[in-house]
């Protein structure tokens, strides 16, 4: 490898301390200089959902790059309308939402939280402390709590109480009056996959909206099948209703399919008022055609080849193969998941970065946090079961051997 690659790259992550060079990527693997071809179960930045340079997607971007890449935000054209509309049909969405699109999932819940502030004159925030909200200012974690109140419900993911969540004191000194939205993050949690129960988030929900608030779905990862359904609040019977929909949704990642566009839709009452205040937002690559010509092809592919059932059907084929690997070598204590978003607990004898080295050696690239002792598989939705049987026997002989272990 050139060792001046990397010389003038400003990187802002933890580096997994081995060298990956990426030479191209098809489908669900990326081939790579120092490992040859890997299979992926990250999906690039969890975003690649088709897998990587999908022929389709790429014949859009071939056709069309050369006659509407980019324009200022007086000209209209068909583009944007017609993806919302789309959008909605194929995730019955029983709500005529309006949309924008943008550049960035954090872009996309910062202008939501703006919208919500502007209608209520309001200026804090509620959401859930393990919510990973984005990485601008206002939304990063640890949030300002002079605007934020974010909430710790390690208690309540678990709870079996009989007891409603109103009736709970561990809300009791909440002022609901005092917030312009909710947030809300379903599943991800930074990567931890973390799911609020739905007693809660539907009592969090109406209070917000019994005190004039809004309810915001941040669906940057939780969107487009990641879960098992087109959007993660679809899995809170609350939402069914056409009333209860969310007043936003924020979008990103699987928009694009990699292609970095996000997306805002907000229901028609709102939209119409924030219309009519002449509240002005304007960024360079509001609603730019290409973005959403892809996100067009995105939709028409899922649509197409069912691939949210699809993914939903291989993610819980990998969560029982990870539940027997545990139960087989004692190295993982839990599984966690939905869709193709799921992670694995190793037990404390082994360590996440010494699994993750392993498994590129034996050809699968996964995710891992160092902190929490954990390894991810958010795979694209395109994924083989043959592809998890690969992945599934070369953890198993991990964890079998100990290989990855603190005592290896």
């Amino acid at each position: 490898m050139d060792t001046t690659i990397n010389e003038r790259r400003l990187k802002m992550f933890a580096s997994p301390g081995v060298t990956l060079s990426v030479l191209n990527a098809s489908g669900t693997r990326i081939n790579t200089q120092e490992y040859g071809e890997l299979i992926d179960f990250e999906s690039g930045c969890w975003a690649a959902i088709l897998g990587h340079s999908r022929s389709e997607i790429v014949q859009a971007i071939t056709n069309n790059v050369g006659l509407l890449f980019h324009t200022h935000q007086f000209f209209d054209t068909n583009h944007p309308d017609s993806l919302v509309k789309e959008l909605c049909n194929a995730s019955n969405l029983s709500c005529n939402y309006k949309g924008t699109f943008l550049s960035s999932g954090s872009e996309a819940v910062s202008l939501a939280i703006m919208l919500a502030e502007l209608i209520t004159g309001r200026k804090r925030k509620l959401s859930f402390s393990i919510s990973y909200l984005g990485a601008s200012s206002d939304l990063r974690i640890p949030r300002n709590p002079e605007i934020w109140t974010d909430l710790d419900i390690s208690d309540c993911i678990h709870c079996k109480k009989c007891l409603t969540c109103k009736e709970c004191l561990k809300f009791e000194e909440i002022d609901f009056s005092q917030f312009a939205a909710f947030v809300f993050e379903p599943g991800n949690s930074g990567g931890l996959v973390l799911f609020a129960p739905e007693k809660l988030v539907s009592y969090l929900a109406t209070e917000i909206r019994s005190s004039r608030g809004f309810f915001i779905a941040s669906e940057i990862t939780t969107g487009f099948g990641r879960t098992g359904q087109w959007f993660g609040f679809q899995h809170y019977n609350f939402f069914q209703s056409k009333t209860n929909l969310p007043d936003f949704i924020s979008l990103g990642k699987g928009l694009g399919n990699g292609y970095p566009i996000s997306g805002l839709l907000v229901k028609p009452d709102l939209a119409q008022f924030i219309e009519s205040t002449g509240f002005r937002y304007v960024q360079s690559h509001s609603d730019d055609p290409l973005g959403c010509i892809i996100t067009r092809k995105v939709i028409e592919i899922m649509v197409r080849e069912n691939l949210i059932e699809k993914g939903n059907k291989s993610g819980e084929y990998l969560r029982r193969k990870l539940i027997e690997i545990g139960d087989q070598t004692g190295g993982i204590v839990e599984v966690r998941g939905r869709g193709m978003m799921n992670i694995a607990v190793l037990d404390k004898h082994y360590k996440a970065k010494k699994v993750f080295e392993s498994l590129l050696k034996r050809k699968c690239f996964i995710g891992y946090s160092e902190m929490h002792n954990v390894i991810r598989f958010y795979a694209p939705l395109t994924i083989s079961i043959e592809e998890i049987d690969v992945l599934c026997s070369s953890l198993k002989l991990i964890l079998a051997e100990h290989v990855g272990s603190v005592i290896y």
